[in-house]
């Protein structure tokens, strides 16, 4: 299992490509024109995703103008 879990509440994103800018290897953006967190399954209206490594998606969960992108560190949300 692993360690982080990064979560992005897709119905708050206002579309700004941040996240995808700050962090490509794991954003990119929908057809939709809302962000997608590459890899990631659905989660009612949210898409998650677990990884060993959380990588740039700290950085894209600070600069995110909607606070819409979180990160779990073993099930405790640290953004």
């Amino acid at each position: 299992m692993a360690r982080f879990k990064v979560e992005i509440q897709r119905p708050l994103c206002i579309s700004c490509e941040s996240c995808v800018n700050i962090c490509p290897e794991f954003w990119e953006m929908a057809p939709d024109g809302f962000s997608h967190l590459k890899g990631s399954k659905e989660a009612g209206k949210n898409e998650e995703r677990e990884v060993d490594d959380v990588s740039c998606n700290n950085d894209a969960a600070e600069n995110c103008p909607a606070t819409c992108i979180h990160v779990y560190d073993n099930g405790k949300r640290i953004i």
